[in-house]
């Protein structure tokens, strides 16, 4: 299953627009875009006449939300840890 991302609205507005299912409307929210599947996708992205909406794949996006999240987490560790530490030394 593959995102549809419209490149217009996003580099406008600086959100990623997300396609809704079934072509209804847009959406900058990831857990609310639509899934389509890669055929309907390719002819939705072959047929947009000015070329301003791309497929992403799912997994790509699975990835870069779970890399995101460990490196939020890493870092929260590492600032309880640093301010735990400080409270130590006082």
């Amino acid at each position: 299953m593959v995102y549809l991302m419209d490149l217009e609205r996003s580099i406008a507005s600086g959100k990623i627009h997300y396609w809704k299912a079934n072509k209804q409307g847009y959406m900058t929210n990831i857990q609310q875009a639509g899934l389509y599947s890669p055929e309907i996708a390719e002819q939705i992205v072959n047929s947009d006449y000015d070329k301003r909406t791309v497929m992403i794949d799912e997994a790509v996006v699975k990835k870069i939300r779970s890399d995101f999240c460990t490196t939020l987490l890493k870092k929260s560790i590492e600032d309880n840890y640093e301010a735990l530490k400080k409270m130590g030394d006082e």
